[in-house]
């Protein structure tokens, strides 16, 4: 039995790793491409839904609360990668 847990763990801290460093990353592209598409860069299309854009003063605003929502949930992501981490033994 502790040799199928531990292979599950293994598994499973293999791709909760992948998706913590994922959602850390999203973190801040978010975050930069608020500022980047406030600042002016017209290449970066912001929107609600298909067919409408949302305003440039909203950007940052918008993307401090995509930031805050994928940072809660990398949190419980790392909570979930530290016990399969304990539940290995070396």
């Amino acid at each position: 039995m502790n040799m199928i847990r531990a292979f599950f763990c293994s598994l499973a801290t293999l791709v909760l790793s992948v998706l913590y460093v994922g959602l850390i990353l999203s973190v801040l592209l978010a975050i930069l491409t608020g500022i980047l598409r406030t600042v002016g860069f017209d290449q970066i299309k912001m929107g609600i839904w298909q067919g409408v854009e949302l305003p440039v003063i909203l950007s940052i605003p918008v993307s401090l609360v995509v930031s805050f929502l994928l940072f809660l949930a990398s949190l419980y992501v790392k909570r979930s990668l530290v016990f399969c981490f304990s539940q290995l033994k070396f």
